[in-house]
């Protein structure tokens, strides 16, 4: 029997058989990012109702309030209105970490610009104040870098954090460095801090997210010199230290 001339033959059965195993894995993964991102959107307008609902029960608690001062005939102490005021930022912010307003608008540069400013002495954000993409993504971008800064103010308590939004002209490739002073490495799939590492729910969720916009990211840690100065009787002796910095860098490509 000439098995030479079944040789062929089974060559390209075999390619046939692997052809059709790599793109039923490619459906698969289709697959199960489409279903990733449906259980993020019904989680996403969830949290989208508990802040509307936050916001309306507030608003109605101090209209009440308002109305039972009125009918009394009595005004309202300096004191207490102050910490009605105060009370009311409380709610804002915690509306805004559950869904950031304005987000249907698709402005990422706005997103960030005003992630910045919860962490007004720490987070510096460099970047356009305006760069627009579709809501659905905005709201991915936007939790990834909360996510990210929100581990690096928490575990890390660093002095200055700078995020830094640029556009790759050639690709169109957004690119979002996060860069922070730190004494421990960053969670996540490249890192190992205490913040939950590669099973902790947030960190899970994140690579989710990253998955559904087909992005990338990279964790790179370096030295930087700090100058202090200690004194030696009566004059300063400049001295020198390394203080870790660590720079989380996402690469989210073009819409398409």
């Amino acid at each position: 029997m000439n098995y030479l001339g079944l040789l062929f033959p089974m060559m390209v059965l075999n390619f046939a058989i692997a052809v059709g195993i790599v793109r039923y894995r490619r459906r698969q993964i289709d697959h199960v990012r489409r279903l990733r991102a449906r259980q993020l959107e019904e989680f996403e307008a969830y949290k989208k109702e508990v802040a509307g609902e936050l916001h309306d029960h507030f608003g109605q608690v101090k209209m009440q309030f308002a109305k039972l001062l009125r009918s009394r005939g009595e005004e309202v102490d300096p004191g207490l209105a102050s910490a009605i005021v105060d009370l009311e930022g409380e709610f804002s912010s915690i509306n805004e970490v559950l869904y950031p307003a304005g987000v249907e608008t698709g402005d990422v540069g706005m997103l960030l610009h005003r992630l910045a400013s919860l962490h007004p002495a720490i987070v510096h954000y460099h970047g356009p104040q305006s760069l627009t993409t579709t809501s659905q993504r905005a709201l991915h971008i936007f939790r990834i870098i909360q996510e990210t800064v929100s581990n690096a103010v928490r575990h890390s308590a660093p002095k200055r954090l700078d995020l830094d939004l640029t556009t790759d002209p050639r690709t169109g490739a957004w690119r979002i460095a996060c860069t922070y002073d730190t004494t421990e490495p960053p969670a996540g799939p490249s890192g190992s801090g205490r913040s939950g590492g590669s099973g902790g729910r947030g960190q899970t969720i994140l690579a989710s997210r990253l998955s559904i916009l087909r992005a990338r990211r990279t964790v790179d840690r370096s030295s930087a010199d700090a100058r202090s100065s200690v004194d030696a009787g009566n004059s300063m002796v400049p001295r020198s230290s390394t203080v870790p910095r660590t720079t989380e860098t996402f690469i989210i490509p073009a819409d398409t």
